[in-house]
């Protein structure tokens, strides 16, 4: 079950673009066009994650929608869309409490996978009671105590982000703006102005200055997923800007401070990457200042019944209940792709039970023994992979190709199917 949206947006043709590719994803959107009717839902409504364009009509923006959540709906994440001449409302936005903003004109997938990043940081926590996991919690804890640049370790859908985010909460840097950046995500050549901005003229279609997400976090938190992707000579710039703390933008002169504490992660094994050439040492030194592990899940598994239960409860399935034999089954797993892998199976079996209990074989994971370990993480992931298949073209079979209807068949979006295909190398 996805969560509700609310969008604020006064052009009826984008208002309509992006409520339909937000409903197809699977959102709930409740849509207006003006900032009156937007604070007025706010009062009357709860909503999982507010859109609102920044220049509104009728005299209230989408500062003031910000504003409204920020007093009523504390703790509701707000996405500002602006166009380059509002970019400096974007900027005061983001140290007001925003959680991100997106510069029209803008691609769709761009602003869904936002979307996706901003719901996904509300939805999920840090569950669990094992001692694995307690020991990294109770670590990142003093952690957030200190200025060190803190460097999050750990394999994909361990919960990097999430720990960061806790880190950045129990830090003085609370009062300012946590500001994401998957490195991975950005394409090469737009990376440095990404981080640091860039001048006008700087590059072709810098038709105006724009801040980068150094300046966007001033007096917060940045945080660099997937730092080890950073290209080496962008590494060297940002190892300067962690030891001389300022910057300059992209064709400009002018030094600016860095006053952002800096959080990165990695999935990687940055050592052996260092020796081999890819990742700068004095980076990782100054980077890790800190370091926190976070353990596979695989390696807490006593945790799996309380993860459950959270998402089960956060979905609103909580009156599911899961079968003896399905639970012993998620334990068994080795789940190669951790906390995130059983979150979308355990809710895939939920919709599959019809609101009733999940048996184990609506648990659509790879078919692993007890004592699965990490050498059986490829063979899993195979078949994982070739019943996803199966399934896709088994939904094509019973609608004579229809790939629409075929996507209802398997309740996802029709676009979600499309990638999946062109993935599995289904024609």
């Amino acid at each position: 079950m996805r969560e509700n949206i609310l969008l604020v947006e006064d052009k009826l043709a984008m208002r309509n673009m992006l409520t339909t590719a937000l409903e197809e994803e699977g959102w709930r959107v409740t849509a207006t066009s003006s900032g009156q009717s937007a604070i007025k839902l706010l009062s009357e409504c709860t909503f999982d994650l507010v859109v609102s364009d920044v220049c509104l009509p009728g005299g209230c923006s989408g500062l003031d929608v910000l504003a409204r959540v920020r007093e009523c709906r504390r703790g509701t994440p707000v996405v500002l869309m602006t166009a380059f001449a509002t970019v400096d409302m974007a900027v005061r936005a983001m140290k007001d409490g925003a959680k991100d903003f997106i510069t029209k004109p803008f691609d769709l997938d761009e602003f869904l996978a936002l979307v996706r990043r901003c719901a996904v940081a509300q939805e999920c926590s840090l569950v669990g009671g094992s001692r694995a996991l307690r020991e990294a919690v109770e670590r990142a804890r003093k952690g957030a105590g200190t200025d060190l640049n803190v460097l999050v370790l750990g394999e994909s859908g361990t919960g990097k982000e999430l720990l960061s985010r806790m880190i950045h909460e129990d830090s003085r840097f609370r009062e300012g703006p946590f500001v994401p950046v998957n490195c991975a995500a950005i394409p090469r050549e737009l990376v440095e102005s990404e981080l640091f901005g860039a001048e006008k003229g700087a590059f072709t279609g810098a038709d105006r200055s724009r801040p980068g997400r150094f300046e966007l976090a001033e007096g917060g938190t940045i945080f660099l997923d997937e730092v080890a992707d950073l290209d080496p000579s962008l590494q060297g710039k940002l190892l300067r800007v962690l030891q001389e703390k300022e910057y300059s933008r992209v064709g400009g002169t002018e030094l600016r401070h860095a006053g952002a504490r800096v959080i990165a992660a990695s999935n990687r094994d940055l050592e052996a990457e260092i020796a081999t050439g890819t990742f700068r040492k004095d980076l990782y030194f100054r980077l890790g200042e800190f370091p926190v592990l976070l353990p596979p899940l695989r390696e807490h598994r006593e945790d799996i019944p309380l993860l459950t239960a959270h998402f089960l409860t956060q979905a609103g399935y909580a009156d599911i209940e899961i079968s003896p034999e399905a639970m012993e089954r998620l334990r068994a797993y080795s789940w190669p792709g951790n906390v995130r892998e059983l979150r979308s199976i355990v809710l895939r079996a939920a919709a599959l039970s019809a609101g009733r209990r999940i048996e184990a074989g609506q648990l659509e994971i790879g078919v692993e023994g007890p004592a699965a370990d990490e050498g059986l993480l490829a063979e899993s992931a195979r078949v994982a992979r070739g019943r996803e298949a199966e399934r896709i073209r088994e939904a094509l079979e019973r609608t004579d190709g229809n790939r629409k209807e075929a996507a209802q068949l398997l309740r996802v979006s029709y676009r979600t199917l499309l990638s999946r295909m062109k993935e599995l190398g289904i024609r």
